[in-house]
């Protein structure tokens, strides 16, 4: 999560609502539709059991945000990689749902963000990848290999965001080339733009990354798709308990933690897998 803000200050309920009820949906929604995404074959990995899968993943992490601060400086070329990336994303998100038909809906958002970007465009955007990525490597990890993601990730997240700050980079270029790599929810109605740091900004919206939304929720799916826990309304104990455990975690971000750039993965992952463990116990 990144708020630029050199005061630390209340962030309002309803936005705090706001924020909350997309990661929890999202995660929610992610854990629900596993069984479509798993029918149209979109698993990662051959064996989900496998925790070198999370070195795999956390490897491509590494070389992608590589890539994007190397082609910081050429503005062109990372927006067009990364527009390239959002259209094959939300393509593989419709496809469980449309099939080669999802070519139509990802050309509109691709459209929407280059002719008309915006918060709510961004955002729209993002929920849906979120939810496709969530459900896509909820199938692809088994819990152990999850919980080691996003044990690895939190440490990462941290170094990145306190000590090299490379993240904070990342997050200036991305929203420099609108693209739906964070969730932005305005504080005021005179937010008008998506940099962190132009005429204080970042004083009037709210900064989540969508990976702290997808990270700690690819547990929930998991736990849907490998646990064997009494269902409830939709999901599996287990899984309920990640996402309330994620939840409690972004609560405390948001109410305790609003005076300087926050690494959200270490707030998020650890409150998930100890709610998953409890879960799976009870």
């Amino acid at each position: 999560m990144e708020q630029e803000r050199p005061d630390k200050r209340k962030i309002p309920g309803w936005v705090i609502a706001v924020i909350v009820l997309i990661y929890a949906s999202a995660g929610f929604l992610g854990a629900v539709l596993t069984p479509q995404y798993r029918a149209a074959g979109m698993q990662a990995f051959k064996n989900p059991q496998n925790v070198g899968n999370s070195i795999v993943y956390f490897a491509v992490i590494l070389v992608f945000t590589g890539v994007i601060l190397v082609l910081a400086r050429y503005k062109r070329f990372l927006k067009a990689m990364l527009y390239f990336v959002v259209f094959i994303s939300c393509y593989y998100t419709f496809y469980p749902f449309l099939g080669i038909a999802s070519f139509i809906p990802s050309a509109a958002v691709l459209e929407s963000l280059i002719k008309k970007p915006s918060w709510i465009t961004i955002d729209v955007a993002a929920y849906f990848l979120a939810i496709g990525v969530i459900s896509i490597f909820g199938i692809s990890l088994a819990p152990l290999p999850a919980i080691v993601l996003m044990l690895v990730l939190a440490v990462y997240d941290a170094i990145s965001v306190y000590k090299t700050r490379h993240m904070l980079s990342l997050a200036e270029s991305v929203t420099d080339i609108n693209v739906p790599m964070l969730f932005v929810v305005p504080t005021s109605r005179e937010f008008k733009g998506l940099k962190l740091e132009r005429e204080n900004e970042d004083k009037k919206a709210v900064f989540l990354g969508v990976g702290d939304v997808v990270i700690p929720n690819i547990l929930v799916a998991s736990a849907q798709r490998f646990t064997q826990s009494p269902v409830f309304l939709g999901l599996k104990l287990a899984s309920w308990f990640t996402l309330i455990g994620g939840v409690a975690g972004l609560l405390v971000l948001l109410t305790k933690f609003t005076d300087r750039p926050q690494a959200g993965l270490p707030f998020l992952n650890l409150p998930a897998i100890a709610g998953y463990v409890i879960g799976v116990l009870l």
